[in-house]
């Protein structure tokens, strides 16, 4: 070879972590923007189907697991103990070019300290811990193991910027990708849902634990409406953690007007008349949507105890953290009762109703504010710079 030939360029190798499953969506979509630009990067990581489907190689798979709170960690914290390791030894191994966290913070912050103490990898943490709401201690690992955050709310910029992190407001992901463009009745006739129908669409949540104490919730308030409204119907979207069998175990058999749809979720949000979510990212979808909702959630008795006593927040959905005001409603643990969820659905169904005009109003301002017009620099284009300057 002559000595004046340069060698070929090494692919770039990326590590991507997340670990449940509206995470391991978001990293598939920036896998799948790094494949278009340059197809020999190599990427791993932990993620699960999505991640996998967009090309990356499984190191292992927690999205399926769904693990949140605190009783929940305890019951998988051999699966989450043989990831840990598994993930250090594969750091170790492939020496990455960058290491590219996504949510899932108690497990990701032990990862990213080990990854740049002992390793020192270039680390950007997108969608990072919410320590606005509770854990803001965790703002001193951030500053000693993160190189950049990478935020997905305006409001953020501000706390990292204080504690001299490098930051950059990326927009939120789903302000790009809910993309709408056809009638409510064309998309009922598409999703094969009746078109005159007034359709409640339930959101139950991704993680086992919820649907076994949402469902049967959803279901009694379900029985109660189709005695109230002749003309309903629900619609379930059923994430890909789960199986159609999962939720169809809990659907009465006299109660014929629930369709189940697999995924789906943004399609059939935009084609009912109302929504009842667990909270989560799926709240804030419906928002951006304009859909009347309510949001929803029981948590486990220890787990809902100890977040009674250290989130800092005055409200759970994180539609009105952003508006920093009740404007949908919340219905959490011993209020999340059949009684009071049909009363809220009745008034969601009424346009003309307060409490709906309301949303209405807050929803026109909710898309502006975290749209890709107010970002410093996309989320792909800062992956870029990080991994040119390697």
């Amino acid at each position: 070879m002559n000595p004046c030939q340069l060698e070929p360029a090494k692919p770039k190798r990326i590590v991507i972590i997340a670990g449940e499953e509206s995470g391991d969506i978001h990293a598939a979509h920036l896998i799948q923007s790094l494949f278009a630009q340059n197809p020999n990067y190599i990427i791993s990581g932990i993620g699960g189907k999505h991640m996998q489907n967009a090309g990356a190689a499984l190191i292992a798979d927690l999205a399926s697991y769904g693990v949140t709170g605190l009783t929940e960690v305890l019951k998988h914290l051999g699966t989450l103990r043989k990831a840990i390791k598994q993930m250090k030894q594969h750091l170790r191994e492939t020496k990455p070019d960058l290491l590219i966290l996504v949510d899932y913070p108690g497990f990701n912050l032990r990862i990213a300290e080990y990854a740049k103490q002992t390793l020192g990898l270039k680390i950007i943490y997108y969608i990072g811990p919410q320590i606005w709401a509770w854990k803001a201690k965790r703002i001193h690992k951030i500053h000693a193991n993160i190189d950049h955050m990478a935020v997905i709310l305006p409001f953020e910029k501000k706390i990292y910027q204080d504690a001299q992190v490098p930051v950059s407001f990326v927009g939120h992901p789903l302000s790009e990708t809910l993309k709408t463009t056809l009638p409510s009745g064309q998309q009922r006739q598409i999703l094969n849902l009746p078109t005159e129908a007034t359709l409640v669409a339930l959101l139950p949540g991704s993680r086992g634990h919820e649907i076994q104490r949402h469902m049967p919730i959803f279901m009694e308030t379900a029985t109660r409406l189709t005695a109230q409204h002749p003309n309903i119907h629900f619609v379930i979207p059923v994430a890909k953690t789960l199986s159609l069998q999962e939720i169809r175990h809990y659907i009465p058999a006299n109660l014929t007007n629930i369709t189940l749809i697999a995924g789906m979720a943004t399609d059939i949000i935009a084609s009912s008349d109302c929504v009842v979510v667990a909270s989560g990212t799926a709240s804030l979808e419906c928002a951006l949507l304009g859909k009347p909702m309510c949001i929803v959630y029981v948590g486990a008795w220890l787990s809902y105890v100890i977040a009674f006593l250290v989130i800092q927040v005055k409200y759970f959905g994180l539609c009105n953290l952003l508006w920093n005001r009740m404007l949908v409603p919340e219905l959490l643990q011993y209020d999340c009762n059949p009684d009071e969820l049909t009363k809220m659905v009745n008034q969601l169904l009424n346009p003309h109703s307060d409490i709906v005009q309301r949303m209405q109003v807050g929803f026109k301002t909710l898309k502006q504010d975290l749209s890709s017009e107010k970002v410093d620099e996309s989320l792909l284009t800062l992956v870029n710079r990080y991994l040119s300057e390697q």
